[in-house]
């Protein structure tokens, strides 16, 4: 077994979930994840002292797709769960309610052995100061934009929600939080966001877009979607759910990571530094109050971005701090 890759998940299983000697910890997977990083978690609790269990389940069909149910009562019986398929159920219900619980969640869907060369390996002090101002900056504000050469331009309000740290810290019980970290997490107030966003990085589960995916959003909701293959295929998708909650603007962060690339993977693409994402669907998790099927994620690789009236993020380059 690769020694780096136990390493990297014992430091992020110390220093992130905090995982404490004889605590029940949980490590779920889906079959079409490396086994070599499932089995570095194992590892990685097993040397802290923790009492760990492996969990593989037949991967979903689709992203958010609920897993079969005994993940979720497995779920429930635990202390601490690290989470990392290959196909994402970060928004799943099994989650929510095992939080309800008092599980607490390391969620690392779509994780991948060279993700911990990287952006795992991030300096997690320095990302995580520059992830709290961003909490504090949007928890204070009214109205936010977000501009790009690239068609963007869109306006939403922030006001009254809480904003999460995805600073890969997570202590309390029902608490979760990310591997790779480095973004925050707010969901827009219903039907506050209106314009045109156009993601030109990765759009899940597609990947690397072919050519730019033009939304235009009003009241909240996606109207129209233009673009290429990705786009086409999207808006296929979105259709085939039969719910109108799924065109919901449910969630929108900044990424503070410096070394997260873009890979195709949200799970890496949302935390490059300076760049914007979008989440779709289902708010729940994250503080909204649309419930629905599906939720996905887009990203804008270099905004500008603006609070309140104030420039915080240049072309990608964060100013606020500085």
């Amino acid at each position: 077994m690769n020694q780096f890759f136990i390493q990297s998940a014992f430091n992020v299983l110390k220093n992130g979930l905090q995982v404490k000697e004889n605590e029940q910890v949980l490590i779920v997977a889906d079959d079409q994840q490396q086994s070599s990083l499932v089995d570095a978690f194992v590892t990685a609790g097993s040397l802290l002292g923790a009492k760990v269990g492996k969990l593989v389940y037949p991967a979903v069909p689709q992203q958010n797709k609920e897993p079969m149910g005994f993940v979720g009562e497995s779920l429930k019986a635990v202390e601490a769960a690290v989470v990392l398929p290959k196909v994402s159920i970060t928004h799943v219900e099994a989650i929510r309610q095992a939080r309800k619980h008092g599980t607490r969640f390391l969620v690392c869907s779509g994780l991948d052995e060279r993700m911990m060369t990287g952006a795992v390996n991030a300096d997690y002090q320095k990302m995580s100061q520059l992830t709290n101002r961003f909490v504090q900056l949007f928890e204070a504000a009214d109205q936010v934009r977000v501009t790009c050469p690239n068609g963007t331009d869109v306006t939403f309000s922030v006001r009254g929600r809480a904003t999460m740290a995805v600073d890969g810290i997570c202590t309390e019980a029902g608490a979760w939080n990310f591997a790779p970290a480095g973004t925050t997490a707010t969901a827009p107030l219903e039907g506050t966001t209106n314009g045109t966003i156009v993601f030109d990085g990765s759009l899940a589960p597609f990947g690397v877009v072919d050519e730019p995916v033009r939304l235009t959003v009003k009241d909240g909701l996606i109207r129209e979607i233009a673009g290429g293959r990705t786009a086409a295929d999207f808006a296929e998708l979105l259709q085939s759910y039969e719910d109108p909650n799924v065109y919901n603007i449910a969630e929108m962060g900044i990424g503070t990571n410096e070394k997260a690339e873009l890979s195709g993977k949200l799970i890496e693409d949302e935390r490059i530094l300076g760049a914007f994402h979008f989440g779709i669907g289902k708010s729940l998790n994250i503080g909204g109050e649309v419930d629905a099927p599906f939720h996905t994620d887009g990203m804008i690789m270099k905004p500008s971005v603006y609070v309140d009236g104030k420039l915080v993020v240049e072309a990608g380059k964060i100013l606020y701090g500085e």
